[in-house]
């Protein structure tokens, strides 16, 4: 049953994707919470001191009081760090310069971690440091450059208040923060860093729109058919949560997993009725059942047989 629920995750891959990093951020927030989150581009470690220095506004970097090798000890040695490896990338391309990619900010972010061991001055000193070893001068500055706007951005005073209890809310807090990001980081940037989380807030904000249930969980069990469910219903389920496509996708995939039981089935008949064979020793039986197996199965279908027959 888990395999055939990790099959059937995978046939609606596509239809979840964007959405599913940032629910798994979510944590138990409600569906209303982790929308308003999205919006604003929160996530859950990542997004939680937003706010600001006031409207419009926000909060220069503070100076640094430690070196860079003491915020190592601080993080990697003594702290919550000791024993990671940094997330994200550098994204830097052909060694010799910066690329907009969703990796810096998850460099960012595992730094950002270390807030409360170390202050951010110091954060920054360590990143620039890291930059500065692995990258050289030039391309340290340029990765600088973006986090300071970073900041910026995470320390912004925004004007548009989320009310979780007033929809109406929503898309103005997520317009202004959309439109601050590109005035920030610029197009490419901004792009290249929250357009997955703001795209899947789009999809999941028109579908509460429509009328139809919120996105599910990616944790949550994939509608399955079983032995009493009504096909129609079960279909229904499914193009509600996934649309049309990964519906017909998930039937793909029952018809595979009905087929495999009918094989199944008639594999464990053949058993039965080979070891009800008076005339046959134990290790010809054995061989017998082996022959059948060799015919009507393949690859790791044969070894999947064996053992659920526990044949040799």
């Amino acid at each position: 049953m888990q395999q055939r629920m990790i099959w059937a995750a995978a046939a609606v891959v596509v239809a979840l994707a964007g959405g599913a990093w940032w629910w798994t951020q979510q944590g138990r927030a409600s569906d209303a919470e982790r929308a308003a989150q999205s919006a604003s581009g929160a996530s859950s470690g990542s997004w939680a001191g937003i706010g600001g220095s006031g409207e419009g506004g926000a909060a220069p970097v503070p100076t640094a009081t430690l070196t860079a090798e003491q915020v190592r000890q601080r993080l990697f040695t003594e702290g919550t760090l000791q024993g990671t490896e940094p997330s994200g990338d550098w994204c830097v391309r052909d060694g010799k310069s910066l690329a907009p990619c969703k990796g810096l900010r998850d460099r960012f972010e595992y730094y950002i971690l270390g807030i409360g061991q170390v202050s951010i001055g110091d954060i920054r000193t360590l990143i620039e440091d890291e930059a500065r070893r692995e990258l050289g001068e030039q391309i340290a500055r340029a990765i600088m450059d973006i986090f300071d706007k970073y900041w910026q951005l995470r320390t912004y005073g925004w004007k548009n208040q989320f009310v979780q209890s007033d929809r109406s809310t929503w898309m103005p807090v997520f317009e202004e923060q959309r439109s601050v990001r590109r005035q920030i980081l610029g197009q490419a940037w901004a792009d290249a860093f929250f357009q997955s989380d703001e795209k899947y807030f789009q999809d999941y904000y028109a579908q509460l729109e429509s009328g139809q249930p919120p996105p599910p969980h990616p944790g949550e069990p994939v509608p399955e058919m079983a032995p009493g469910k009504d096909p129609a219903a079960v279909r229904a389920e499914r193009v509600a949560r996934y649309g049309e496509d990964a519906a017909q996708r998930l039937e793909a995939v029952d018809a595979q997993w009905a087929e495999w039981d009918r094989r199944l089935a008639a594999a464990r008949t053949e058993w039965e009725r080979i070891q009800g064979l008076p005339n046959l020793s134990e290790s010809q039986k054995q061989d017998e059942m082996a022959r059948y197996v060799e015919t009507h199965f393949q690859d790791k279908d044969r070894i999947r047989v064996r053992a659920l027959l526990k044949l040799r």
